[in-house]
């Protein structure tokens, strides 16, 4: 994808033209890629986005701040200007190379293209705050971002889109020493002082549906979970960190149920790497009852199509015999339809099921 972005500037170059369009590169990856499931092949939106990325840092374009974002996710600018080839060095090398025992600056460097006033402030601001770290307290990242770089929400690319100089720098969160705190999940604990059993649902309706069955003491797909959390989307990969709060993690077993789509499968694949140190793994059965409503609906807002997410999931699948279950993915998957997970309704998960002892009285 990289590659053939390039082929595109230069052309854009040869014919004098200093910006372009995100349509009209995505007309032409399809087009020089084959169609377009040779071009979903090669990476589709997420490697055009991670192509862009690069060529980003590296300086080849810039994106055109008055114009707004495509909808997609991850969001990118609408129209972009193509840089000019030959950049001289901004920076004084004294200057580089006295910063240089707290800090790699060997991507401005190779890269001068990137060696700007407000770069360089940002830098300066970065360094001081490394030659006093093991003084300095723990923050958040937005007071860190405050801090050094003026705006609070500096890491996010919709309100600051050219912040990459600690990722340019080769820093961490922990070099900054500050921490990104998610949202407190929602959740239901049916009454135990130690959870051993949880399942994250991904939507808000389900997460009901499923807390009023528990509550009655029926089993869920064969799970009695000692407490239910509401997902809240893709929010649960950063909001999951607080799991901490209510649990050993030691001990704990997590089921993770959301919908069939790119989407779902991404939030899963992200918890997974994220928190390695969880036992997560997909409510199967859950899954599998979904699929046999038999429905699926065409997927109509853009989603995260990265091959890798839905091997990812049907692996686990595999891995569990699920064979029929991994076909049926593919062919949604491919398809591009989606089945949401509020088929599983409050009767639909009692019917069939014994009614506790309790409960009848």
């Amino acid at each position: 994808m990289y590659n053939l972005i390039k082929v595109f500037l230069n052309d854009y170059k040869q014919k004098n033209r200093k910006s372009f369009y995100l349509d009209d590169l995505e007309k032409f990856l399809l087009e020089k890629s084959g169609g377009s499931s040779a071009y979903h092949k090669k990476g589709g939106y997420h490697g055009l986005y991670e192509a862009l990325e690069t060529l980003l840092q590296e300086g080849y374009i810039k994106p055109m701040k008055t114009v707004g974002y495509n909808g997609k996710y991850p969001p990118l600018k609408l129209r972009w200007y193509i840089t000019e080839d030959v950049i001289t060095p901004r920076w004084k090398s004294e200057d580089i190379l006295r910063l240089s025992d707290l800090l790699d600056l060997s991507t401005y460097i190779k890269y001068p293209r990137l060696q700007t006033d407000r770069e360089w402030q940002f830098i300066l601001r970065i360094y001081e705050f490394l030659q006093n770290r093991d003084w300095r307290e723990w923050a958040s990242c937005e007071e860190r971002c405050l801090e050094l770089f003026d705006n609070e929400k500096f890491l996010d690319p919709k309100e600051e889109p050219d912040n990459g100089v600690i990722k340019r720098l080769k820093l961490s969160y922990e070099d900054l020493k500050m921490k990104k705190y998610g949202q407190m999940f929602a959740y239901w604990n049916r009454g135990v002082r130690q959870i051993k059993t949880a399942i994250i649902l991904e939507n808000h309706s389900t997460f009901f549906t499923f807390k009023r069955a528990a509550a009655k003491g029926y089993d869920l797909f064969g799970i009695i979970p000692d407490a239910i959390i509401y997902g809240q989307g893709k929010d649960i990969i950063s909001s999951f960190a607080f799991i901490h709060e209510i649990a050993d993690i030691g001990g704990l077993k997590v089921f993770y149920f959301g919908d069939i789509d790119p989407e779902g499968y991404m939030i899963y694949k992200s918890l997974r790497e994220t928190y390695p140190s969880v036992n997560i793994s997909l409510q199967l059965d859950a899954y599998k009852n979904l699929l046999d409503f038999g429905k699926s609906y065409p997927i109509k807002k853009a989603q995260n199509t990265n091959i890798e997410n839905l091997n990812f999931v049907i692996s686990e699948f595999a891995e569990n015999n699920y064979h029929e279950t991994v076909k049926h993915l593919k062919r949604l998957w491919y398809a591009n339809r989606r089945i949401p997970q509020e088929f599983i309704t409050y009767e639909y998960l009692i019917r069939s099921k014994t009614v506790p002892e309790r409960d009848k009285l």
